[in-house]
């Protein structure tokens, strides 16, 4: 290869590993943001709380971890030069705390629709069955996924690590399969919203359905359908661009839906119950 060959091909790297590494600030900085404008709902209905419940274990593994891989993302691109078998196990660290988290998201979701549902027992086993059936491919996908992962972070001497090849495929396949499942979660809680629309559409139930349920669900689809289109389209290089934000905007959207449920449940403790407020 000539040197001014070589010379472009660096500098398309170059460029590509700093396009991904602003996109993963920008995430980390919109992360922090979120969770600082949100702290004083978090302390009250989450820290607050007399009781604790599955829902709020879900939420503070949501928040938390999504520290943890976000901030693993940023820092692997900016080390110095790393070897391959470094870089193999730091994308590993980051898949093995993003799927936990992504898994704690998907109960969020799925529990609010169950409780829209009003627990129903034939709802509980059909989102039963969904949810391992997403959660058991995801993982699988996952780990298929990292383990198909080479890098070379010292061929051209950039720093952080350098995908060269891989399934990236899978990774695809994994936002297809939240995109399909948020969908279907979506598509549940149309027959609520419409009964609760139909009977005046101003009560607490019918807030929380459309606002946090349908439109919430816009974002998750975008997220979703832009992470499949630049993995499919783009070189392996950049199958990491949009993966850490679609992660901020997954969390941020279940956490904010836990804390919408619950401020409203908790202001409306005092006139009566409902499933909702459970959550």
């Amino acid at each position: 290869m000539s040197s001014l060959g070589q010379t472009t091909i660096v500098v398309t790297l170059l460029e590509h590993m700093h396009n991904v590494t602003y996109l993963h600030v920008a995430s980390l900085a919109l992360w922090v943001f979120e969770h600082f404008i949100t702290m004083d709902m978090e302390i009250s209905y989450i820290w607050g709380s007399s009781h604790w419940s599955v829902v709020q274990i879900m939420y503070l593994i949501v928040r938390y971890s999504a520290y943890l891989d976000i901030t693993l993302n940023v820092a692997v691109q900016c080390f110095p030069i790393l070897s391959a078998k470094s870089c193999k196990s730091l994308y590993s660290a980051i898949m093995w705390i993003l799927l936990p988290g992504m898994t704690a998201v998907e109960v969020i979701l799925t529990l609010r629709v169950w409780a829209v549902w009003k627990k129903s027992r034939n709802m509980g086993i059909l989102l039963a069955v969904s949810f391992f059936s997403v959660v058991i491919s995801s993982w699988a996908n996952g780990g298929v996924l990292v383990n198909s992962i080479t890098f070379d972070a010292q061929e051209f001497f950039i720093r952080g690590c350098l995908v060269t090849n891989g399934r990236v495929a899978m990774e695809a396949a994994i936002w297809g399969i939240l995109l399909a499942y948020d969908t279907l979660m979506m598509l549940l809680l149309l027959p609520p919203a419409y009964n609760a629309f139909r009977r005046g559409g101003k009560s607490t139930l019918a807030n929380i359905v459309i606002r946090d349920g349908i439109i919430y669900y816009i974002y998750l689809f975008v997220a979703s359908l832009v992470n499949m289109i630049v993995v499919i389209k783009l070189s392996p290089d950049y199958f990491a661009l949009l993966a850490t934000f679609g992660r901020a905007i997954y969390s941020a959207i279940s956490c904010r839906i836990v804390l919408n449920i619950r401020e409203q449940g908790w202001q409306n403790q005092r006139v009566h119950n409902t499933a909702i407020a459970e959550v």
